[in-house]
């Protein structure tokens, strides 16, 4: 992506969509905060067990995937703008609904709305985003992406404090989806940018190939990846290296950070390198992080394993979602829900998959396959994905 003259008019138009959808990534994180902060009081409210948990959260996932390739199309009919400020109210009231459900059931219901609202905010905010990045003229995807981690740290500790003046998950759910429909109507009036290029072309629901499908199967490996360290990095600190509770947590918060740190700053990472290469240099580093990780011998190697893992993986997937809606040929809103899809469905399968597999091997053998998952992503990105140097 090459730099390009923009009227000072049009730059001011795009400071503020770049500042708007910004604050869009930042509701999807904050929103992911806040539900996982109230996790163990809609638990507790229900009697909900471990087990019976599990599928709430399955339909959330399940919820998310279904609704990414829907939403390409709804793309072409009403535009990135009015998907994603239609999909952030939806989030924030799905948000608002979750800790009124009465049984069971409609618990399952309402996470399931969340993971709807969810999918259809990631794909849409990430297309808009696409667009700003496109007209701006330089890599800006990275920073964009760093608000995600930014809003759900922001969503957990906030809820944290409010669940600590005991509020109940009712009234901190419900104050929180206000803030955050807040925020989606301030951002709303600023996230339309000047139309730059063709609308998408009509299209049907497909089954990714191609080039497509070279990016969801990176995309794939990386989300994989990221859930794998949600899920199991605590335990690996536990089980592995022997650290105590309070230390496990600390493996996620590193490898979070990490990844925060190196968005904020991949802008220019991207820029300096290409994409190409960003991708190459980044997927080996995050196999070197992973690497360290499954052979750490104490919390603290861990630790700095977690590190730069975060570091390798942060650019990984604004990189190769921006490049799904620049293929020739191909409407960017289906390429972008086709990578998506793919994308959540490795979030999705990638932690039971471990839990299977450490079940018969332990857990830290059944991590090793995430090292060559990032290698693939290293090796393969020049043929798959055939992004400019």
């Amino acid at each position: 992506m090459t730099a390009v003259a923009v009227p000072t008019a049009d730059r001011r138009r795009l400071a503020f969509a770049r500042a708007a959808i910004a604050a869009a990534f930042f509701v999807a994180g904050a929103a992911m905060g806040v539900w996982a902060a109230h996790i163990p009081l809609l638990k507790a409210g229900l009697d909900v067990d471990d087990a019976a948990l599990g599928f709430v959260l399955l339909a959330m996932g399940i919820g998310a995937v279904c609704a990414m390739p829907p939403t390409g199309l709804l793309l072409h009919r009403f535009g990135a703008v009015a998907m994603t400020i239609a999909s952030g109210f939806s989030l924030a009231t799905a948000l608002a609904l979750a800790p009124l459900a009465p049984s069971y059931p409609a618990l399952v219901a309402a996470a399931a709305f969340i993971g709807l609202s969810m999918g259809a905010i990631d794909v849409s905010m990430n297309a808009q985003a696409a667009a700003i990045e496109t007209a701006w003229g330089r890599p800006i995807m990275s920073s964009i992406h760093a608000f995600f981690s930014i809003g759900g740290l922001a969503g957990a500790t906030a809820s944290g404090g409010l669940i600590a003046l005991d509020l109940g998950a009712v009234a901190g759910m419900g104050l929180s989806a206000l803030a955050l429909g807040a925020v989606v109507a301030l951002a709303a009036t600023r996230l339309a940018i000047a139309a730059h290029g063709a609308p998408d072309e009509p299209h049907g629901l497909r089954l990714p190939r191609g080039v497509v499908l070279g990016l969801g199967l990176l995309t794939l490996a990386a989300f994989l990846s990221e859930g794998a360290m949600i899920d199991w990095s605590a335990v690996f600190m536990i089980q592995a290296t022997g650290a105590t509770p309070a230390l496990a947590a600390v493996g996620y918060a590193a490898f979070s950070a990490a990844m925060t740190f190196g968005r904020l700053t991949g802008d220019a990472f991207v820029a300096r390198l290409g994409p190409l290469r960003a991708v190459q240099v980044s997927g080996a580093v995050a196999a070197a992080g992973l690497a360290i990780v499954v052979a750490a011998p104490t919390p603290a190697v861990a630790i700095a394993g977690f590190v730069v893992a975060g570091l390798g993986f942060a650019n990984v997937v604004p990189v190769l979602f921006s490049a799904s809606t620049r293929l020739p040929g191909v409407a960017p809103g289906a390429a972008l829900s086709m990578v998506a899809t793919m994308a959540y469905g490795g979030g999705l399968m990638g932690p039971p998959l471990i839990g299977f597999l450490a079940h018969g091997v332990g857990l830290r053998w059944a991590l090793l396959p995430l090292v060559f998952a990032a290698l693939a992503i290293a090796a393969f990105v020049r043929r798959a994905a055939k992004l400019s140097p």
